[in-house]
């Protein structure tokens, strides 16, 4: 079991925690429509740039954008 953390002290706060919090707080709201609030607060103080991404992400990346039809080298061929 984890403990909980007072979101206004966390400096850095687990999407799913705090979708559950926001929406423990805001049973009326839809989740989805917390969802897009969310991600439009993270744009906007980000400038919609990720700074930190896990490793898998990049690895997942590049295993998807090699079965993309337009990964072909420069002289056509497909890589």
């Amino acid at each position: 079991m984890f403990e909980r953390v007072n979101l206004e002290d966390a400096r850095y706060i687990d999407y799913s925690e705090l979708l559950d919090h926001l929406h423990e707080q805001f049973p009326a709201v839809p989740r989805h429509r917390i969802e897009s609030i969310i991600v439009a607060e993270n744009d906007a103080i980000t400038g919609g740039f990720l700074r930190i991404v896990p490793a898998e992400v990049a690895t997942g990346a590049v295993e998807m954008l090699e079965r993309e039809p337009m990964a072909a080298s420069e002289d056509g061929e497909v890589a």
